[in-house]
């Protein structure tokens, strides 16, 4: 049977700035400069400019929040 997960394998962790923070998605710019779009379903917003760690699930196109951390 096909493995019906819809995430990759493993977590993946980023840091940086939040862009822009909504109910159901996000954009954080990484300390490497690169912009993850989020899927951030079930977790409480955060305003922009807040410098986070994030632990994720990786999913096409975007990550699945599934950690953060106020740094």
């Amino acid at each position: 049977m096909e493995d019906l997960d819809r995430f990759e394998p493993g977590t993946h962790t980023f840091s940086g700035i939040v862009r822009v923070w909504t109910t159901n998605t996000a954009e954080v710019v990484t300390d490497s400069g690169l912009v993850v779009f989020l899927d951030t379903r079930g977790q409480p917003p955060l305003p922009a400019g807040t410098r986070i760690a994030i632990e994720t699930r990786k999913y096409r196109p975007c990550h699945f929040v599934t950690k953060v951390a106020l740094k």
